[in-house]
Formats: structure tokens, sequence, C-alpha cells
């Protein structure tokens, strides 16, 4: 028959929470790079869209009239 597993003891139950506080510190430094990031690419984005309101708007060529078809020389 398969034995039951031992309850963790004291010294194995600290070992596993300071591996778990070692990942969790490991995480919160790629989350802050993460954070950093994605507020770059926002300020980014805000600021682009201010300047592209500034700008003035490109005119269009109308033509009055229809210009000259080329003619063919034979």
């Amino acid at each position: 028959m398969l034995r039951e597993p031992s309850p963790p003891s004291r010294s194995q139950r600290r070992e596993r929470l300071r591996r778990l506080d070692r990942i969790a510190a490991d995480l919160n430094v790629l989350l802050v790079v993460f954070a950093i990031g994605v507020a770059t690419l926002d300020l980014t984005c805000l600021i682009a869209h201010h300047v592209i309101d500034r700008l003035p708007q490109m005119t269009r060529i109308v033509y009055l009239d229809q210009p000259a078809a080329s003619t063919r020389l034979p």
C-alpha cells in the first residue's frame, strides 16, 4: 500500500516560504518593468495624439477643369 505523505516539518515550511518570497520579489521586479513600459507607451500615444491634432489639415488638390488629355503622336 502507499504511504500517506508526512506533514511538512517547520523547517520545510520556512524553506517553502523563503522560496515563495524570492519568487514574489523577482515577479515584482518584472511587473515594475512591465508597468514602466506600458506607461511609456501610453505617454507616447498621448503625445502623438496631441501632435496630430495640432498639425495643419492636408489640402486637397481639386481640378476645376479636367487637365488636358495627352495627345498621342502617330
